[in-house]
């Protein structure tokens, strides 16, 4: 049996009484963990349908009855994807200032000039002109020229009844055959919304590359375009983790970086009915003008792209690149399950329902989080009421059993002295091993599909 074919662990068992970055509790989060030598992406993505996550090469698993913050997998379905209010709204800001330059709330564009009468026409402010026309200016008083102004709340409902209007009016022409092709009710999809909003001619050029890890490439020249961007991007990083998460800079040294997002456990496959970038981790790029501002880790597997981790320029903050990078990512997975029918997931990581920052990741509609104890897929609808009550919750029946996490010790797979074997052949070979008790702990974790394919490391 050659190892070469198998994804190779070191089971490192349960870290006891670690810092939680979510509630700021010093002694709080327990978790499990391994440390990932080589995983096929089939077997990594098998362990984050069972609530594992990687960080660089060691992968972990949140003890869920214990943690302070209960973390559940969620997965967000992107061919029924909708975008709501916030999406739209973040999605016209990147475009308003990609097409025109004008930055949304801000000093440094023409419309807030225009605001301040600083901005000029033939040679005049827009001050001076509204004096030589003897008009108030705007905020000053009524203005005797225009029609009193009516209440936001009255334009919106009159706005709502001209398009209830529209729809009655079309609704009609289609059933007597006068339109050809109607618009119908059904929302735009996040594809539309991306294509209406760009125009020919921008004020900026926004340009977004998949870039292989050096783990992932499969050439020269993959290799070649990472390590062209790698300074930029280690300073994005390091900018980045000082700015927005208050870290100190030796903390964020460009070991530290390699270790976090560049260094991967996952072996790059390209199989024939796969996308054409194939499966394994990358680095999805935002260059602005030239500019790299921000950098999206992802990786994709089989049956989803899942998220590890975004850093951006806190320059480039004003363009809330967190909700829009996951957008692109959403998109870009929509784009993948054209060549891969399979890949129809985006994984958000963690859903973390007592912790306000991460409740956002459930307005990703729809989304499901993964049943701690059944390891199935949930509607969030369903959970939340549940996570209203209590931090922790099985969300399917009782009656539900994890298939999956039943041990049988005969098909553990382990590694020992560059041989793959059954733990029970081990175990006659090594008499005195009184491991037990955590190889049966590591094959509840990982489950059947992965204990019966990946080898455990035995020294």
């Amino acid at each position: 049996m050659s190892e070469t074919q198998h994804s190779i662990v070191e089971y490192r068992g349960k870290r006891e009484r670690g810092p939680c970055g979510y509630c700021s509790g010093r002694c709080s989060k327990y978790t499990h963990g391994m440390w990932a030598h080589r995983l096929t992406v089939q077997d990594y993505q098998d362990l984050i349908d069972r609530g594992w996550r990687r960080s660089g090469k060691y992968t972990y698993k949140p003890t869920m009855k214990k943690t302070c913050c209960p973390q559940y997998t969620i997965k967000c379905g992107v061919l029924d994807f909708q975008l709501n209010k916030s999406h739209k709204k973040c999605l016209k800001k990147v475009h308003k200032f990609l097409n025109t330059g004008i930055r949304s709330g801000t000093g440094d564009n023409v419309e807030a000039q225009e605001k301040a009468g600083t901005s000029t026409v033939a040679g005049k402010t827009t001050k001076e002109r509204q004096k030589e026309k003897q008009e108030p200016a705007p905020g000053k008083g009524p203005d005797p020229t225009k029609p009193p102004c009516k209440k936001a709340k009255l334009l919106r409902l009159e706005k709502k009844k001209q398009k209830l209007a529209k729809v009655h009016q079309e609704g009609q022409a289609e059933s007597h055959g006068l339109m050809e092709n109607p618009s119908g009710n059904s929302p735009k999809s996040i594809d539309q919304w991306l294509k209406e909003l760009s125009t020919e001619n921008p004020k900026h050029k926004l340009e977004i590359r998949l870039v292989a890890t050096p783990h992932t490439a499969r050439s020269a020249r993959d290799t070649a375009e990472f390590d062209s961007s790698y300074e930029q991007s280690y300073e994005i990083f390091k900018k980045y983790q000082i700015g927005i998460h208050k870290e100190k800079p030796h903390e964020n040294t460009k070991s530290t970086y390699k270790s976090f997002l560049v260094d991967s456990p996952l072996e790059p496959e390209k199989p024939s009915n796969g996308p054409r970038c194939g499966y394994g981790s990358f680095h999805q790029q935002y260059w602005l003008d030239g500019k790299l501002i921000a950098v999206g880790v992802i990786d994709i597997l089989p049956y989803c792209v899942s998220s590890v981790y975004l850093y951006y320029d806190p320059d480039y903050e004003f363009l809330n690149l967190g909700t829009y990078s996951a957008l692109r990512e959403i998109a870009f997975t929509r784009s993948l399950q054209k060549e891969a029918p399979d890949l129809k997931y985006y994984y958000m990581g963690f859903y973390i329902h007592s912790c306000p920052k991460m409740k956002y990741k459930g307005q990703y509609v729809p989304s499901f989080l993964l049943c701690p104890e059944a390891c199935t897929w949930v509607p969030i609808e369903a959970c939340t009421p549940k996570l209203d009550v209590r931090k922790y919750n099985r969300f399917e029946d009782a009656d539900k059993v994890d298939e999956n996490g039943v041990v049988n010790l005969d098909e553990v797979l382990v590694l020992f002295e560059r041989q793959a074997m059954p733990y029970t052949v081990y175990k006659a070979l090594n008499p005195r091993a009184r491991d037990e008790g955590d190889v049966k702990e590591y094959a509840g974790f990982v489950g059947k599909k992965c204990y019966q394919r990946m080898l455990l490391f035995r020294s």
